[in-house]
């Protein structure tokens, strides 16, 4: 084992599972004091994570990516939408957490349902454009119509602004 690993590990000799775990606890720290972090985007739309809040959306985000078969290498795609919906008027205190996690999801049920073709700039584009002006804040329409909208749209090759006009018109 190396030196570095070793002190890591406080001096200790561990067995494999061990080692993976004390890394994945450190990782789910760190991954917790990112998103507490945001607080600073947060805090100037009256909105805050509690410890316990960052937390639960990291508990939230392994799940999803579990049941979704997804791995995600960092925390770019929670931290967007956190920020995007820290802008929304739909948005208060005693529903954020909440609403980050069914966003979440929303996510990666359009990622996997397109298969990846569409970036991630422009699915959260397109579920913020619905989530806020189409819905009018509505969680439950987004992951009603909304989902099978913006899968439609992409299987007739229309983009956000495709779907603008229309929804304008």
């Amino acid at each position: 084992m190396s030196s570095a690993l070793f002190s890591f590990l406080g001096g200790k000799t561990m067995n494999l599972p061990e080692i993976f775990n004390s890394l994945s606890k450190l990782q789910e720290s760190n991954s917790i004091s990112e998103i507490y972090k945001l607080n600073d985007d947060l805090k100037t739309h009256n909105l805050a994570l509690s410890a316990k809040d960052a937390k639960d959306i990291i508990k939230t985000r392994n799940n999803v990516l579990k049941a979704q078969g997804r791995i995600e290498l960092n925390l770019d795609v929670m931290k967007s939408i956190i920020k995007e919906l820290g802008k929304s008027s739909y948005v208060n205190q005693d529903n954020l957490v909440e609403t980050i996690s069914d966003m979440y999801e929303v996510f990666h049920y359009v990622k996997n349902s397109t298969s990846d073709f569409l970036c991630d700039e422009e699915i959260l584009k397109t579920i913020m454009f619905f989530y806020n002006t189409v819905y009018g804040g509505s969680v439950e329409l987004i992951k009603g119509k909304g989902i099978e909208k913006i899968i439609d749209n992409f299987r007739n090759n229309k983009d956000i602004d495709d779907i603008k006009e229309e929804e304008d018109n």
